[in-house]
């Protein structure tokens, strides 16, 4: 046999081994490409998903720095949050003095529910700062892996994951966010944190914002002793009545309430308090819904009275002045003494500005305080 032949044969008797291990190696490649491909769709779907989370987060960041007002602030970023993410559970815990002052009133600090599966919650600064740790990064959890954090441990079946996500700026800790589910595996505690540490830090600079322009609000309109509209506020305010009522013909009428007592205490740090006591009293007395009060002087009101005529505001006057006598300031075994004198001025046909209103109340007042002295009016 030729050696060409003898080539031949040895390569046909040689084939169906080889033939097994190419079939092998394909099918191994088959099975690690159906691998690859599984693995890449899961990455993709991640990806997808991530990138949904991301729109949302952004979505929910431009609401946050375009609102000002705290409790608007509060209702939208949680409504916001419960239609974007289908929240099981939802609750904005709130740590900060200045929110637990305006949104839980006294002792008794209750939660409250803004829409359904939705809260807010008080939650101690101490408590807050124990839950997260000393670098307050956001905790997830599943009850069936990690179990709930001690706050959480009554929620039963209603939360089976979630992720609590501290609100903060450096050092300074506004609350906590709590966004629980049903679902045990929506929340995996090997996942990243940085995007939920984020959205932490975006809610607390807009908390942060509200507030800082609440207290600048609040400077620019407000007296700081008493709360009532400051000087400049109150005469904003009559201006703008007073041409409402030129153009409708509707009577409007102002107070300017004078205040007496002891001269060392109106000279002394308590007078101040004399003063938060006395406007307090002449709130009750006349509800800001029906009038407005401002502080005209260091011991005299402004009240301005819409739709009042003048009769109508003459009647008030004794019972102010009775109020405030039967109700003097008390420190220890101190009572301070409030007396008024209240002059009125009102619309007519010869008043040609606003401030002709206040010059008639005024001239009132001051001529009762020729006749009688510091004495009230009657």
């Amino acid at each position: 046999m030729s050696k060409r032949a003898s080539k031949k044969n040895g390569r046909k008797g040689s084939s169906p081994e080889a033939a097994d291990r190419e079939g092998g190696e394909v099918q191994g490649l088959l099975q690690e490409n159906a691998a690859l491909r599984k693995e890449l769709a899961a990455v993709l779907a991640n990806a997808l998903e991530n990138e949904k989370i991301w729109r949302h987060f952004a979505a929910i960041e431009r609401l946050l720095f375009r609102t000002r007002d705290m409790e608007r602030l509060v209702d939208e970023l949680l409504r916001e949050i419960q239609e974007r993410f289908q929240t099981g559970l939802l609750v904005l815990f709130l740590s900060h003095p200045e929110l637990l002052d305006r949104f839980f009133q006294g002792e008794a600090q209750r939660s409250f529910e803004t829409t359904p599966g939705a809260w807010v919650s008080p939650l101690d600064g101490e408590s807050a700062r124990a839950l997260f740790g000393p670098m307050l990064k956001p905790v997830l959890f599943a009850s069936e892996r990690n179990g709930y954090p001690p706050m959480l441990s009554g929620s039963g079946k209603t939360l089976l994951s979630g992720a609590l996500i501290p609100m903060k700026i450096g050092d300074i800790l506004f609350g906590a966010l709590l966004l629980g589910s049903p679902d045990p595996g929506r929340y995996d505690p090997e996942d990243g944190t940085d995007l939920l540490e984020q959205l932490g830090v975006n809610i607390s600079l807009s908390i942060d914002n509200c507030l800082t322009y609440e207290k600048v609000r609040d400077f620019a309109v407000k007296d700081q002793l008493t709360g009532f509209l400051n000087f400049f506020q109150i005469h904003t305010i009559l201006e703008k009545e007073f041409r409402k009522a030129r153009r409708s013909g509707n009577p409007l009428s102002v107070l300017v309430v004078d205040l007496n007592f002891v001269q060392d205490w109106e000279e002394s740090g308590s007078g101040m308090e004399v003063l938060k006591h006395a406007a307090r009293l002449l709130e009750d007395i006349l509800p800001g819904e029906r009038c407005f009060l401002g502080r005209y002087g260091s011991d005299e009101f402004l009240v301005v009275l819409p739709g009042v005529p003048e009769e109508e505001a003459r009647e008030v006057i004794p019972y102010i002045s009775s109020t405030m006598r039967k109700s003097p300031y008390r420190e220890g075994n101190t009572a301070i003494l409030i007396t008024t004198a209240i002059g009125v001025g009102a619309l007519d046909e010869r008043t040609t500005g606003a401030q002709d209103l206040v010059d008639k109340a005024c001239a009132e007042l001051y001529s009762l305080k020729l006749r009688h002295g510091p004495v009230e009016s009657e």
